[in-house]
């Protein structure tokens, strides 16, 4: 990769088709920009090839502010890579395990916002491509230093309503249908956000088993536990929001990730004030302090500017204005 405008720097993590590496985009004159480069394991696989494809195409349609980033589609030494952006921050597992080390309860009305966000992403990725997520987790949920949330990894996401062939995803975070029927609409995500909203409410997992077998049954026949036993500032308008997205029968969850969204920010909002991405960057300041930053000297002389790159002084703007129009226009490149 060394005549490549990528770098690989370090692996990040695996995931079933490809392994996530950080990397830096280098550009001209030293400019370099953090990436995450998702590079395909088995390149002589062609399933996972047309898998591999298809999540790039998928990718390449949605831009949000709640949605991980697409840069580029490539093959770098042989190897197929989807290149995203990067994100500074952490994802809800490292936010609740940090939580669980610090001896601190997970915030009820931050853990309400960050699912509200999560379903301004699935709302318009469902409007943009009818796509399903199937993999909504803790894992694929990342907050970045600036409050913001971002839905991440869309590798097995499919088609609103495809039946499959085998159980794609992880057990513990599965709808019931997924399991039951191998299918999957919007309204599986909302089971899916529901479980990642128990676990940001109590700091447990709710479905759990010793082997992945118990953890899908458990799914389709452990009722789900009232989460005030664990976290007792739960309110009880939150915790109805939450029993309304875990109902097993896929028509009686909401009907929306938007009228889920609408509902969690009702909560939110209707006493006039509320979290916002900056409360949330405040509050993950507390948890995950930066070291202080450490002030660069050095010795080289400041660059001198480029003469073309001053300001214009009032005798040169004096001079733009006594061009006629007729003169100017013509000097104006083409599609300017």
């Amino acid at each position: 990769m060394a005549d490549s405008k990528y770098k690989l720097l370090h692996e990040l993590g695996q995931g079933g088709m490809g392994r996530i590496h950080k990397g830096l985009l280098i550009g001209q004159a030293g400019f370099q920009r953090p990436i995450v480069i998702k590079r395909l394991r088995d390149v002589q696989d062609p399933v996972h090839i047309r898998l591999f494809v298809d999540e790039a195409r998928r990718y390449a349609l949605l831009d949000h502010e709640n949605i991980g980033r697409i840069f580029d589609f490539e093959e770098l030494d042989g190897q197929l890579c989807i290149v995203m952006e990067f994100i500074d921050g952490w994802s809800l597992v490292e936010y609740i395990d940090r939580c669980r080390e610090l001896g601190r309860g997970l915030d009820v009305d931050l853990a309400v916002f960050v699912v509200s966000r999560v379903c301004r992403a699935l709302q318009y990725v469902f409007e943009r491509s009818r796509i399903v997520h199937r993999d909504v987790s803790p894992g694929n949920v990342m907050i970045t230093r600036e409050g913001t949330v971002k839905l991440i990894d869309f590798g097995i996401a499919t088609r609103s309503g495809a039946r499959e062939s085998t159980l794609t995803g992880k057990p513990a975070y599965m709808a019931p249908e997924m399991i039951a029927e191998l299918r999957a609409d919007h309204r599986s995500d909302i089971f899916s956000l529901g479980t990642v909203f128990y676990e940001l409410l109590t700091g447990q997992r709710l479905f759990a088993g010793n082997t992945p077998t118990d953890v899908l049954a458990a799914v389709l026949r452990t009722e789900v536990p009232d989460p005030r036993q664990v976290n007792a500032q739960a309110p009880e308008e939150a915790v109805a929001i939450l029993y309304r997205a875990l109902q097993r029968q896929p028509e009686r969850r909401f009907v929306s990730a938007a009228e889920m969204g609408a509902a969690c920010e009702h909560f939110l909002y209707d006493k006039g004030y509320g979290p916002t991405n900056l409360t949330l960057k405040q509050h993950l300041g507390d948890l995950f302090p930066e070291p202080e930053a450490l002030v660069e000297t050095s010795d080289e002389p400041f660059p001198e500017l480029d003469v073309e790159l001053l300001p214009i002084d009032d005798s040169v703007r004096t001079a733009i204005r006594s061009v006629p129009v007729g003169i100017a226009a013509k000097t104006v490149p083409p599609g300017a």
